[in-house]
């Protein structure tokens, strides 16, 4: 519901001109900035700190700078690059502190479920969250047309505090909720973060993932920062209902996560993830060509049966490569290189939108293809390139 709510505000508040599309990658810009410079060295203190305090003290200080938007979210004469700004700002803030509670929150799964269950509680896991994701999309455009942007954001502090009240209540051995010594200078840092570096790059498997996983999230961070323009301009589609649209790959990836352990468990886990970022990457540049909204449902439907199951199986695929002292480390590490990917996905993706494409048009027997579709296309090439090297590595 928020980023849902911070796409509409952000693309409502510079409706019809040229830089709205660079406005809002700038919402992912302000995410992205902090995983890279925060990131790699989060690993090292989630590896040391109690997972479980981690998460709920992450949750407490997101939820506080959340409620900091509210003001600005009330008709106040404000200037446009003064609400931009302080957007941007508490958006950077939030993903500041999400670099330590995503790894914690990975490093506790192997912790409190047996490894042989891994996969179907990664499963589980992915899913819950996909199902929200549908209920918060589908439900954002009419409460922003309706309600406007303050209650998607006192639903999402409201939501961090609820998660800090749930985290509480794991079941977490006395080992993690001891605290473990922190690193005693930036040299021990440094340290930490090489060895963890040199054990992915000894690794084939997270070798691997790390490259499929930058493919994968340059090519879909083009797609999510098209897709407001993309479905309410390309196929048409009214804005109360743009959160609606967003929402149908999410149903898929809750149908995908339903199969994929089971999938797994028949053909491989390697094998599954690979053909997943195949097929996602087909159906991106299928769907995207007719400029259909029917052909969009069922297509967007696909991808996230597929995306969801890649998802799905990362972590696992993870879990089940690394010692337990190193997942805090190496899932940072994969989190800031698909960052960057997403990063430098979303910053050219809106400039060349911007600028360098903005109105070309490319005429087929099936209709015309403007900036939007020619970047979709491109970001499926990308997809299904990075789903060939993991079938080919994996073999």
């Amino acid at each position: 519901l928020f980023t849902m709510m911070l796409i509409l505000w952000v693309g409502t508040l510079l409706q019809n001109q040229s830089a709205a599309p660079l406005a809002v990658s700038g919402v992912v810009l302000a995410a992205a900035l902090p995983a890279l410079l925060i990131g790699p060295f989060a690993g090292v203190f989630v590896d040391r700190w109690p997972k479980q305090r981690t998460m709920r003290l992450m949750d407490a200080l997101r939820a506080v700078l959340v409620c900091s938007l509210l003001p600005i979210s009330f008709p106040l004469p404000l200037p446009l690059a003064v609400k931009l700004t302080i957007m941007y700002l508490v958006v950077a803030a939030v993903s500041g502190l999400s670099q330590f509670f995503t790894p914690a929150t990975k490093a506790i799964l192997k912790e409190v479920v047996p490894e042989e269950q891994l996969t179907r509680a990664s499963a589980l896991t992915v899913g819950a969250g996909v199902f929200s994701w549908a209920i918060g999309s589908a439900c954002a455009g009419i409460c922003y047309v309706s309600l406007g942007a303050g209650w998607a954001i006192a639903l999402n502090a409201a939501s961090f505090a609820c998660s800090w009240a749930l985290i509480g209540h794991m079941r977490v051995s006395a080992k993690d909720r001891r605290a473990s010594a922190y690193p005693t200078s930036l040299r021990r840092v440094l340290t930490e973060l090489r060895e963890g570096l040199r054990f992915i790059q000894g690794q084939l498997q997270l070798r691997t993932l790390l490259l499929t996983e930058s493919l994968f999230s340059f090519g879909w961070g083009i797609v999510s920062v098209l897709a407001f323009f993309y479905i309410t301009q390309n196929i048409h589609v009214p804005m109360s209902l743009f959160g609606l649209f967003s929402a149908v790959p999410a149903i898929g990836g809750i149908l995908g996560t339903l199969f994929v352990d089971r999938a797994a468990a028949k053909s491989g886990a390697t094998r599954v993830y690979a053909r997943a970022l195949l097929f996602a990457g087909v159906m991106v540049v299928v769907s995207t060509v007719p400029n259909q909204a029917i052909i969009d449902l069922v297509g967007f439907t696909l991808i996230g049966i597929a995306t969801m199951q890649a998802e799905v199986l990362v972590g696992s695929l993870v879990l089940f490569a690394t010692p337990e002292q190193m997942v805090g480390r190496v899932f940072s590490t994969l989190g800031t290189v698909t960052t960057l990917s997403s990063f430098l996905a979303t910053f050219l993706s809106g400039y060349v939108s911007s600028t360098l494409l903005q109105g070309v048009v490319v005429h087929l027997p099936t209709g015309e293809l403007n900036a939007t579709n020619l970047l979709h296309i491109g970001a499926g090439v990308l997809i299904f390139v990075g789903g060939l090297h993991a079938s080919r590595q994996f073999r």
